[in-house]
């Protein structure tokens, strides 16, 4: 029942190039036909024994495979006759941990199984829990982390506290909190995990244990306790040893070398990441696992001045097969995009800031998302369960004091759910903005293609709302109102209605009623429109105007004061003007870096 750690790994995507040297022809013609017939007979012959050995290894696999299933079904058939819920409970997960290991659906179907036939038991110890422990595992395996995490959530809710399912479930929801660089909040997890199982000797000597240690000796690493780490390291691989968890071992490896590469240790780190790489080469299951350690290595291979672009490149190939992009991976990317500046390699450089702009884009969108759905769906029923046992205490003990203290913890996790869900709608605001600037500019771009200027009508069309107007006149003022907004006067501070009138030649009142009518906004609003739009439209695509201050762009834009122009501008796109200005720095240094 335990869960796996990371999926740090993967297979090779090609061998090495081969290398050749020229050499002369010094053999007669007749020396190199018979040598050329003698290869093409050892070449056939390797192929045919290759494929017999593969076929023989697909069989075996097979056959092994079809009496594991024979055993599953057996044992199955016999828990149903027992008529003992929790007894097919117990089958049913051993098809579905079968299943898990070929990260076949199945494993899915059968832990919904699992779920459906155990809903209605009550303070069973595994049961439903480990139905929905199961799929997160499945899911956490597949790079698919918010389903993982909702059914661990799930999973943690239904299983008894103080069991090896409950902590063990709580250290699967650390391994997601590691996954998105909480390391400090997982190493608390990990530190209870390593506790509870050491409470019992039996644990101990068991590949859980190993795992365990693994997370434990990572977070330390990037929370920069190295010392800490070395020693879970050197336990992990001792243990690893012991019961020959090679597995195990192998990630052991991998971190001692990550952990020499932050200590400076450079040669030791390339000692143990080549050793880690090697051996994740030939394991298809490892796929991330080999990314981590062709990042590491290229990192510290370019601190030794040795050759490192190769390993950058491979985390690339990896991504562009996985799309599981874990935020660490993307640090490939500044040194590709530096090896072929200095080469003047133009193709192959943007090509590589594409990559980097997709793969940036699905970690925003699944970490950003995971990041809130941390906080909603754990965090908080953790708190949730911390404020039952205070209100609990309260009842018994009828302590003012707690009652305070439980408020402010309620206030303060609403403050964080508010910050973070904040912070997400506000991005997808802040990147809907640059969409819509993006087609603006597109479709300004094709206007001026154009050789002849049609004389356009206006965009806008009414259905005579404006009685007391004959709609010529009203036709004729939205024509000079689009013109009027194709200038830059509305940036004018002190810009008034009989003003605006005396421009276009027409009435005051005519021209308030078409603007209400018609956009729907008095003439104020009207201009802080326009005057809004112009702001987004210069601090997107002038520089200048980005290093402004908010005062200095509201005075620009023709607003009278700071505040009148961030209220505008909330008003009109969600945001403040700070936030989008740092937000399109951000994007901006990211695509240049």
């Amino acid at each position: 029942m335990i869960e796996n750690l990371p999926e740090l790994s993967i297979y090779s995507l090609q061998p090495p190039p081969m290398i050749s040297k020229k050499r002369p022809i010094k053999n007669s013609v007749f020396t190199v036909v018979l040598l050329l017939f003698n290869i093409v007979l050892v070449a056939q012959n390797n192929v045919i024994k290759a494929k017999d050995n593969t076929s023989k290894v697909t069989k075996a696999k097979s056959k092994i495979n079809a009496q594991k299933r024979s055993e599953l079904e057996m044992a199955l058939q016999k828990a149903k006759q027992t008529e003992n819920t929790s007894e097919i409970a117990k089958a049913y997960y051993e098809y579905s941990n079968f299943y898990l290991r070929y990260l076949d659906e199945l494993c899915v179907r059968y832990s919904d199984s699992i779920i459906y036939l155990t809903k209605d038991l009550k303070n069973n110890k595994r049961f439903p829990a480990d139905g929905y422990n199961q799929k997160g595992r499945y899911y956490y395996r597949l790079g698919k982390y918010k389903l993982a995490l909702d059914n661990f959530t799930t999973a943690l809710d239904r299983a008894p506290e103080n069991t090896i399912l409950h902590e063990t479930i709580n250290f699967n929801i650390g391994l997601i909190k590691n996954t998105i660089k909480r390391h400090d909040e997982s190493k608390k997890i990990f530190k209870q995990y390593v506790r509870f199982l050491e409470s019992n000797e039996d644990q101990i000597k068991t590949k859980s244990y190993n795992r365990a240690l693994f997370a434990l000796s990572h977070s330390f690493t990037y929370t920069g306790e190295f010392d800490s780490a070395r020693y879970y390291i050197d336990k992990g691989m001792k243990n690893s040893m012991a019961i020959n968890d090679q597995d195990s071992y192998n990630y052991f490896v991998l971190n001692s070398g990550i952990n020499s590469y932050f200590k400076k240790d450079y040669k030791a780190a390339q000692d143990s990441l080549i050793k880690a790489k090697n051996t994740f080469a030939n394991d298809k299951n490892q796929i991330l696992s080999l990314a981590f350690a062709y990042l590491f290595l290229g990192k510290t291979n370019k601190a030794l001045n040795e050759d490192s672009i190769q390993h950058f490149i491979k985390v690339d190939s990896i991504l562009e097969i996985t799309k599981d992009v874990m935020p660490e991976l993307l640090e490939a990317y500044p040194y590709i995009k530096e090896y072929y500046k200095s080469k003047g390699d133009r193709e192959n450089l943007n090509h590589y800031m594409t990559q980097e702009l997709s793969f940036r884009d699905i970690s925003t969108a699944n970490y950003e998302d995971l990041v809130k759905n941390i906080v909603t769906n754990y965090d908080n029923k953790i708190l949730e369960k911390e404020r039952n046992k205070i209100i609990k205490e309260i009842k018994e003990k009828d302590n003012v004091i707690i009652i305070v203290l439980l408020s402010l913890l309620l206030a303060f996790a609403g403050a964080i759910y508010y910050f973070f869900r904040k912070q997400v709608i506000h991005k997808k605001r802040f990147h809907k903005l640059l969409a819509e600037q993006q087609k603006k500019k597109e479709r300004i771009a094709q206007e001026t293609k154009k050789e002849q200027i049609v004389e356009k009508k206006p965009s806008t069309t009414i259905e005579n709302t404006i009685k007391e107007l004959p709609e010529d006149l009203v036709n004729d003022i939205l024509t000079k109102l689009e013109k009027f907004e194709a200038t830059d006067k509305f940036v004018k501070k002190k810009y008034t209605l009989p003003q605006l009138a005396k421009e276009l030649s027409t009435n005051g009142t005519y021209l308030s009623k078409v603007i209400n009518e018609v956009k729907q906004v008095n003439f104020s609003n009207y201009l802080n429109q326009l005057r809004i739009e112009y702001a987004i439209e210069q601090i997107t695509n002038n520089s200048r105007f980005r290093e402004y201050t908010i005062k200095a762009i509201a005075e620009e834009c023709g607003f009278k004061t700071q505040q009148s122009f961030s209220a505008a501008f909330y008003k009109k796109t969600g945001i403040k003007p700070s936030f989008f200005i740092r937000q399109l720095k951000n994007k901006i240094k990211n695509i240049n870096n």
